[in-house]
């Protein structure tokens, strides 16, 4: 029957439907909303089935370790284990025996079913490496949970402190871009990674010490790094910036100064302290070069109590005293005796103040026993 129509009678017919019909219209939209859905439901499967295979894969890679037979055991007889597990692994963390905490979370991964899940036991298991003293097992846990999830602020901060670890500061400032699109906030990281480039590269040229002045002109708090770098390559440029660096910073590098040798300081820098007036900067250095013995003691106020103590007992003889050194992070108040960038116990970045405080001086000479 349709045959017998001529072919602009058939056109008319379908438009006469497409314009008089509106039915036809809305069965024509709700198909192709079912299709797109269908097409989307179809591709979300097959993106998370490929995620799924991928994290499966990556997790056999710790096979080699072997799981606890306990855990095994635990893990058959138990209704719910998990807890139980995660308790006695993170128990076991803190006790240091880390063989034994890395054998429950791959027992733990291995019987958790949901991919998104085992994103925290990974977490926990890189956490585990890095404290072990394997940061590269670290970073490759931390860069697969990146691969699927790469806007978790923890994770990052991790890669970032891993990549450091492993003198990849590179990498830990392109990932520090994306940290900052998450959270902000990362310039005095961003300045102090830029620097460690510089130092790392191990170039001596005048464009690179140009580039670390900029640097610490713009984030004092790397004046440490940046000047301790100057002092090992370029002491003459480290002599002439302590003479303009923030009296506040100098204070802070006491330890530095103080335990400088003699043969390094130049002449013409302490014929400038003695017969020239001093301003404050100049004055900390006069201050701990007669403390030290280097000049003559002279009759001035100095900057601290430390040092106008160790003049005194310059002056009367009795007895010989010395400076000693801790240093304090200023976001936990934990103390350490050696100087550090982060902080050992909560990971702080460049929070150290220096504490100064007296001891008596002890006799170097050492005696063989032979």
């Amino acid at each position: 029957m349709w045959s017998k129509f001529t072919k602009r009678q058939k056109l008319d017919f379908l438009e006469s439907i497409e314009y008089r019909d509106p039915l036809f219209g809305v069965m024509i939209f709700i198909f192709c909303v079912g299709l797109a859905s269908l097409f989307a439901y179809y591709w979300n499967y097959l993106i998370g089935k490929r995620r799924q295979d991928s994290l499966s894969k990556f997790i056999e890679s710790f096979d080699y370790i072997g799981f606890d037979e306990e855990a095994q055991e635990f893990l058959a007889l138990s209704p719910n284990p998990i807890p139980s597990l995660l308790f006695m692994a993170k128990m076991y963390q803190k006790s240091a025996n880390y063989e034994k905490a890395i054998r429950l979370y791959v027992a733990l991964l291995e019987s958790i079913q949901n991919p998104v899940d085992k994103v925290p036991i990974l977490e926990s298991l890189g956490l585990l490496y890095e404290k072990a003293g394997f940061p590269s097992r670290a970073k490759e846990i931390y860069l697969e949970i990146l691969h699927y999830y790469p806007r978790s602020p923890l994770v990052l901060k991790a890669f970032i402190r891993v990549c450091e670890k492993l003198s990849l500061f590179k990498e830990s400032l392109d990932a520090l871009d994306c940290l900052e699109e998450l959270q902000g906030n990362t310039q005095v990281y961003r300045h102090y990674l830029k620097a460690k480039i510089l130092i790392a590269k191990g170039q001596k040229s005048e464009e690179t010490t140009q580039k670390l002045l900029a640097i610490l002109q713009e984030q004092p708090l790397l004046a440490r790094l940046i000047l301790g770098f100057l002092k090992d390559f370029y002491p003459t440029l480290f002599w002439e910036y302590l003479k303009i660096i923030p009296k506040e910073i100098l204070l802070e590098l006491q330890d530095m100064l103080w335990n400088l040798n003699r043969e390094i300081i130049p002449q013409s820098l302490l014929e400038e302290l003695k017969n020239t007036p001093q301003n404050a900067q100049n004055q900390i250095l006069k201050d701990i070069f007669e403390a030290k013995g280097i000049l003559p003691l002279s009759f001035s106020q100095k900057m601290t109590f430390e040092l106008e103590t160790l003049c005194l007992l310059r002056t009367h003889k009795s007895f010989q005293g010395d400076l000693g050194f801790h240093y304090q992070c200023t976001s936990c108040k934990a103390t350490t005796p050696l100087a550090f960038e982060h902080c050992p116990h909560c990971d702080g970045l460049l929070t150290l103040k220096t504490l100064v405080f007296l001891k008596e001086k002890q006799d170097e000479t050492r005696y063989s026993f032979l």
